[in-house]
């Protein structure tokens, strides 16, 4: 039986178990952690609905896979906000995870790391990290650069060399919640190389009366500061009162790619995009997805390309 398997359980991975789902190509998901969605987490506190990953996205949420999805009306606009049209998600970004995780029947490996991939008798082979092994026709692998790296070391080495030393900067996104006349609005916040992203809401269904909600995206290293002192520095630096009525301190490792960013970085990608091995794609934030709805648009062509190599086969 041709079948896939996708590596990387974040919004790439998910998004292109849902084509594969469109195209009825059996599949297996594997993610390393207990939960799908990597960032992108939601949680309840006192009323606030907090984000640990994106709080809001670029643009105006007119995107079509929110309506295949159902979710067209589960985002509203933010307004006032520094740098654009943003969007978000009325009971947090985790409405996406789950949205695309309840339209999927492949198999899920939660909790599964991989060591490495290669070839066994003229299939795919996964190796994971408990000892065994998984065989597929075609591979996805939506992990981030720095384990894919690992991965691909014995399989295709001129890959590998080329993702090698791949760099990240942490962002660290604190979520205040204070009552409306605590804080100013619209932010007017000074400009700090620090400070990578600065958004509020009010709406209703995320804060409770009279309140609202701010998260910051801070670049500093989780080793300079613990979450408690990173907040309180925050509030003695822009005055704001101590008493928050809600706090969220979520730190990502792969939550900036720098690596993207740099000159030859798209050359670099064509020349990995040739060293792949047919039937094999490599899709997510750290290679061309550079937008939140990129790192899904990405992982549904590659899941695209992988059905049409299999229908070929």
């Amino acid at each position: 039986m041709l079948n896939a398997v996708i590596i990387g359980g974040g919004l790439t991975g998910l998004a292109a178990a849902y084509e594969l789902e469109q195209q009825r190509i059996p599949y297996t998901l594997i993610e390393v952690k207990h939960r799908l969605g990597g960032s992108i987490a939601s949680q309840r506190q006192d009323g606030f609905i907090l984000d640990a990953g994106p709080m809001a996205i670029p643009g105006t949420g007119n995107w079509p896979l929110l309506t295949e999805l159902g979710l067209d009306d589960a985002v509203y606009p933010l307004v006032e906000q520094p740098g654009g049209d943003y969007f978000a998600f009325k009971q947090g970004a985790q409405a996406l995870v789950d949205a695309l995780a309840r339209r999927l029947t492949g198999t899920m490996l939660l909790k599964t790391g991989v060591s490495s991939i290669g070839e066994v008798e003229g299939q795919y082979a996964v190796c994971l990290e408990n000892g065994l092994m998984l065989t597929a026709s075609a591979l996805i692998v939506a992990a981030p650069a720095r384990y894919a790296e690992r991965m691909f070391r014995s399989f295709a080495p001129e890959i590998s060399e080329r993702l090698w030393n791949y760099r990240y900067d942490t962002i660290t996104r604190v979520s205040l919640g204070y009552r409306c006349d605590q804080i100013k609005l619209p932010l007017d916040l000074p400009w700090d190389v620090a400070m990578a992203h600065s958004l509020w809401t009010d709406y209703p269904s995320r804060v409770p009366d009279d309140h609202l909600l701010i998260q910051l995206g801070v670049r500093i290293p989780p080793d300079r500061a613990t979450p408690e002192a990173l907040v309180s520095t925050l509030q003695q630096q822009l005055g704001w009162p101590t008493n928050p009525a809600a706090v969220l301190v979520a730190r990502w490792p792969e939550a900036d790619p720098l690596s993207c960013l740099m000159p030859g970085h798209r050359e670099n990608m064509d020349a990995i995009e040739r060293l792949l091995p047919q039937g094999v794609a490599l899709a997510g934030s750290d290679y061309r997805a550079q937008r939140f709805q990129d790192r899904v648009e990405q992982g549904q062509e590659a899941a695209r390309r992988i059905g049409a190599w299999l229908r070929e086969k």
